[in-house]
């Protein structure tokens, strides 16, 4: 039963929509916005939100002794991403709602719910994310098809949706949108997520003009293609095979990889360094053994180390198997960055976070972009004059046209 006109809230503060608050990005958010005295809206899973509503909570008359190991068990609970630990926080500041931005109705639903609670939806964190990692040749027609499913058309259903309800009230708003700096660059293995995030992109910068009228504003938020790798589910296809060469042995170290020590490995596995150490590095960390549980909730604190991979199970969707107090700490920067700019009167259209090749405060990510404009203004330079070539005062005119024979053989 959906809640009355008079069950609404007069919420204080801002009151977020998360569209994915049980994601390590999604769920930090949700609650620094809760400990800021906010208001939020979290979306889940149907599986998730089942699972919170038959949630039972400890016994309120617990001894100290019991009221400290409840806190330990919550403290616990945090790297499982749990929509309890967010409804716990926020009490009624904190609405749970299924919401699959795939389908229009479900962020018509979920936005139907905030209104009756809180009467508006301020802020929209758009973090519903998810990886199709492989080569052109190792993808599917469907795999294309569901990357643009989630990341640009489930985009565009939820701001649609979030944008109609704030022209309406004219109070304004601010919608968020979580890309990565493959919005900026071409990684190999990535040409899927790449494009799919310059969609993105492109779609809210053309947003951004429609509806600045309206007091709405618009930012793309771009933390490392690492970061959003290893905190976001992932799906890794077979490698294909060079033409008339037998099937590449997955436990194997590909080509190149040797140079890499153990103990610097993190450091160079970065997409500079080519699909090879990309692919080796998410292989570790997102296969399991088929002693492992394949149904375990993703965010469990669960790791698999290479060795325990003998017979790789069938390429799913999964959150990459790091501890997950880990992602937490991999997402801290997106998270102060997202907080500095949420809701203010003049955010950036597109601020960068982090980076591929480390750096201080972003540096990393920052240079990337400076590198990857600097390439095609070069480019841009060393081809100027063909491209002023065609300009009409130098084009070459064919005598023909004058006399009506243009189309004439």
């Amino acid at each position: 039963m959906s809640p009355t006109s008079s069950a609404v809230v007069q919420a204080p503060g801002k009151v977020w929509l998360v569209t994915s608050a049980t994601s390590p990005l999604g769920f930090s958010i949700a609650r620094q916005a809760l400990r800021n005295g906010d208001s939020v809206v979290a979306g889940c899973s149907a599986e998730e939100y089942t699972a919170f509503r038959d949630f039972k909570p400890p016994d309120g008359n617990a001894t100290a002794n019991n009221a400290k190991a409840r806190q330990k068990r919550d403290a616990d609970d945090v790297p499982a991403l749990g929509i309890g630990i967010l409804s716990r926080l926020g009490g009624p500041q904190c609405l749970p709602v299924t919401l699959n931005t795939k389908t229009v109705t479900s962020c018509q639903a979920a936005l139907a719910h905030a209104i009756s609670t809180f009467g508006r939806v301020d802020i929209l964190l758009n973090c519903t994310s998810h990886t199709y990692y492989g080569a052109l040749g190792e993808c599917d027609d469907w795999h294309a098809r569901e990357q643009f499913e989630v990341s640009y058309f489930g985009t565009i259903n939820i701001a649609k949706t979030v944008v109609k309800d704030m022209r309406e009230k004219g109070t304004g708003g601010h919608i968020i949108c979580v890309t990565s700096l493959a919005a900026q660059t071409g990684t190999p293995g990535l040409s899927l997520l790449t494009a799919a995030h310059h969609a993105v992109e492109g779609f809210m910068e053309a947003l951004a003009f429609e509806i600045a009228p309206f007091n709405i504003k618009l930012t793309n938020v771009e933390p490392s293609i690492m970061t959003y790798l290893l905190t976001n589910p992932v799906h890794l296809p077979r490698e294909a095979p060079d033409d008339g060469e037998e099937p590449v042995n997955e436990e194997k170290n590909t080509e190149g990889d040797e140079d890499c020590d153990d103990e610097d490995e993190e450091e160079h596995l970065t997409p500079r360094m080519g699909a090879a150490n990309l692919r080796k590095m998410l292989e570790s960390v997102t296969l399991q053994s088929d002693s492992e549980d394949n149904n375990a909730p993703a965010g469990s604190d669960r790791e698999t180390s290479t060795s325990e991979i003998t017979t790789p199970l069938p390429r799913v969707l999964r959150y990459p198997g790091i501890n997950p107090t880990m992602q937490l700490e991999m997402v801290a920067e997106t998270v102060k960055v997202i907080m500095a700019v949420a809701g203010k009167d003049n955010p950036p259209g597109r601020i960068i976070v982090g980076g591929e090749e480390g750096g201080e405060d972003g540096e990393g990510g920052v240079q990337s972009v400076k590198e990857r404009m600097k390439a095609v203004s070069e480019e841009l330079e060393e081809f100027l004059e063909s491209s002023m070539d065609v300009d009409v005062p130098n084009a070459v005119v064919d005598d023909q046209a004058d006399e009506g024979n243009l189309f004439q053989v």
